[in-house]
């Protein structure tokens, strides 16, 4: 009889113990599903009506622009020798161009491309110092050349709010076309030439109208004149640089992200 009994109590201690795993196990279940529904109810895409955004990499972004500027340029020329003479000052800076922003080899998102053809003025101005004694004066005469331009420039950028800021570097060649002077181009003038150029610019962007400022150096790598102008024997190299501040107006093609 006393078996009998401890046998019933283990029979029904084991069921007890598996009904309460049959409910832990559905509880757990309850839980898990609560929690599913929670972070369902919480996605960023659970009541979106279509697809997520599509996010660009910055890497793909292809931008084209087409433009003009003017500006107002102080041109010289570096001699080798000690020869009296100063810079001058011409408005006459203006161009149309082309600049096409795009990522270097997949892998530099601020790069772009800048060209395009100006018509600049480039020169100096002459001085030949007087005597009291002799009783000459101090004259002053402008070379000033005419000249066409075409840069080819790598334009970095660093876009911040509705602004870019701008870094140009790269090469750029001439020719010259006229000049005011007395004789016309003297035949010791080289005509075409090929030189070197970088500034800093900074642009206002309003889809699709760009406002840009810019500041660039130019200097010459070939000689403006024939190095044999004052004496055959004793060369004297010649190379004309130009500071030039400039304001230009671009406008964006195909609309284009950024």
């Amino acid at each position: 009889m006393r078996n009998r009994r401890v046998l019933l109590t283990i029979t029904l201690l084991f069921a007890c113990s598996v009904l309460r795993a049959q409910e832990n196990t559905h509880g757990a279940d309850t839980t898990l599903d609560k929690a599913i529904d929670i972070y369902k109810e919480f996605s960023l895409t659970s009541f979106a009506d279509e697809e997520p955004p599509k996010i660009i990499d910055s890497a793909t972004l292809r931008q084209h622009l087409i433009g003009i500027k003017w500006g107002y340029s102080l041109s010289n020329v570096a001699f080798s020798e000690d020869i009296t003479h100063k810079p001058i000052g011409t408005p006459k800076n203006f161009g149309i161009y082309y600049t096409y922003y795009h990522s270097l080899w997949d892998r530099m998102p601020y790069f772009g491309l800048h060209t395009g053809i100006e018509y600049n003025e480039i020169g100096y101005k002459h001085i030949v110092e007087g005597d009291p004694d002799a009783g000459t004066v101090t004259t002053e005469t402008e070379c000033l050349y005419q000249a066409l331009e075409w840069p080819l420039l790598s334009q970095f950028r660093v876009d911040f709010w509705k602004m870019r800021l701008l870094i140009n570097i790269g090469p750029y060649g001439y020719y010259i076309l006229s000049t005011e002077m007395e004789g016309g181009i003297p035949e010791t003038t080289n005509k075409a030439g090929i030189g070197l150029m970088g500034g800093l610019g900074l642009a206002l962007v309003f889809n699709p109208v760009e406002f840009h400022i810019e500041g660039n150096y130019k200097y010459t790598m070939s000689h403006f004149y024939d190095p044999s102008i004052y004496s055959q024997d004793y060369w004297v190299y010649t190379h004309s640089n130009q500071i030039v501040l400039s304001f230009g107006v671009f406008f964006r093609l195909g609309g284009g992200k950024k």
